[in-house]
């Protein structure tokens, strides 16, 4: 296994289990436990993690400021994503209005809608979830122009900023790398926070589609904070203690 891939193990495992030991990673990825232990200090040193005696813990907030390529994002928490897609959908009732940004699971979601017979119309800035919604007959679908990303594949700039403005639809799916109480909705990049800012202005009801890792996590970029959204679809591994904090703040959250 290379370095990168151990480490990428070890941060979901932590993210997962809050806690773990150097013993237990040592299992998992069949390294060393010198090997392990220069992991854990690299991590620590990049502010992924914090070092305990004898493993790490999973910091308050996790600083992002690198992000994942689309397909490494497709393959982790696949089912996840997949259960949070199919509640979303089901909530689309026909003839409805809505906006879809670029993510993994947004994109579970379009392939619901892709091969459904719901007439929606559907407003996106995702090269991927336009082909895959394009695939039902009964949708009427806009493909936002702009300087696509290609790490996620959106469009982004002014040219796609200008483009939503001309739009009002009734629901707003968001993906997110990082939601907190205190920053609020969070990503990388700054073009693509914007994107998703203006989406969430054109719509009357926003929902995030987010699973259970994006949690206590902070990206370098703030979308919006969590006063402007309306509900969460998330996983049911997520805390019933950070389910109780976003209900406090009048926000639904659905663990799925």
């Amino acid at each position: 296994m290379f370095p990168e891939e151990r480490r990428n193990k070890i941060m979901t495992m932590l993210l997962e289990n809050k806690r773990i030991s150097v013993k237990a990673l040592c299992e998992a990825t069949q390294a060393s436990e010198a090997t392990i232990r220069r992991d854990l200090s690299y991590l620590e040193q990049h502010q992924k993690l914090e070092r305990t005696h004898g493993g790490a813990v999973v910091l308050e907030n996790i600083s992002l400021t690198q992000e994942d390529s689309f397909s490494q994002k497709s393959l982790k928490l696949h089912e996840e994503k997949r259960r949070i897609a199919a509640t979303a959908f089901h909530m689309l009732e026909e003839n409805e209005s809505l906006v879809l940004d670029a993510g993994t699971t947004t994109l579970e979601l379009a392939k619901l809608i892709g091969d459904s017979n719901k007439h929606l119309v559907v407003v996106t800035n995702s090269t991927t979830v336009s082909q895959t919604i394009a695939r039902n007959p009964n949708v009427e679908l806009y493909a936002i122009g702009g300087r696509v990303r290609l790490n996620t594949l959106a469009a982004v700039g002014n040219m796609a900023m200008e483009a939503l403005e001309r739009f009002n639809v009734r629901k707003a799916f968001i993906g997110v790398n990082g939601v907190t109480i205190d920053n609020g909705l969070t990503t990388p990049d700054l073009e693509e926070a914007r994107v998703k800012y203006q989406m969430m202005k054109i719509a009357s009801e926003v929902t995030i589609l987010a699973d259970h890792s994006k949690f206590k996590k902070v990206a370098l970029c703030e979308i919006a904070p969590i006063g402007r959204i309306d509900r969460i679809i998330t996983d049911t591994q997520l805390k019933e203690t950070i389910v109780s904090q976003y209900s406090q703040y009048d926000i639904e959250v659905i663990c799925v």
